[in-house]
């Protein structure tokens, strides 16, 4: 079970500004309290929501918004509340999701960059992931002649991209015996043209 909601934190501001209370008359018993609010799961800050503020005595506990207070107090009360600034872990959540893109667009470059690396010079037992009339299939390189690839094919297909890995861990090795050849500007057409008629190349895969 995901266990998500909002959370609300006292922040503490730098200005300590007190005030007379005009309800019970003590002197210098009203302050301003400010509350911030970040949605989280499992407790974990993910990213900051809402942040509002409060005046209060603390001896007869009466409670005034902004719009609430004299000019003067919600004066400064806006002047506290700018420099009553969230913690640095109410953004975590945020960071994370940035650091988590950049890891996702890294890693897309980086394979982008292999792969071309791949089709520039290929290798026996490059895995080639194929889709071809709407199923999907591994190709992998069985020999390289000049500007010609053989690939053995293999044995089994899926309706969805997703059907690779397993195909991958439960037949790996599964491969026909007859092979196939294409030259390397065929294998880049199957790269590059999706309605290519030898098949659209998703992902070269080297180990």
């Amino acid at each position: 079970m995901i266990i998500f909601g909002t959370i609300a934190k006292i922040l503490n501001s730098k200005e300590m500004l007190s005030y007379d209370c005009e309800n019970c008359n003590s002197k210098g018993t009203v302050t301003f309290l400010f509350l911030a609010r970040y949605f989280h799961i499992f407790w974990i800050p993910i990213f900051p929501t809402s942040k509002k503020g409060i005046s209060q005595c603390s001896h007869c506990k009466q409670v005034l918004y902004a719009n609430e207070m004299s000019p003067k107090m919600k004066q400064d009360y806006f002047m506290a509340s700018a420099k009553a600034k969230r913690p640095i872990t109410h953004y975590f959540g945020l960071f994370f999701i940035g650091l988590l893109c950049c890891m996702i667009i890294f890693i897309v470059y980086q394979n982008s960059v292999n792969e071309t690396e791949y089709l520039a010079n290929p290798k026996v037992d490059d895995l080639y992931k194929i889709e071809k009339n709407d199923t999907y299939t591994l190709y992998k390189v069985y020999e390289v002649k000049g500007d010609t690839l053989i690939f053995k094919t293999h044995s089994m297909s899926t309706k969805k991209y997703s059907g690779l890995s397993d195909l991958l861990k439960k037949y790996k090795n599964d491969y026909a015996d007859a092979t196939i050849k294409f030259t390397k500007d065929q294998i880049k057409s199957m790269q590059h043209d999706t309605n290519s008629e030898f098949g659209k190349i998703y992902s070269i895969k080297r180990d």
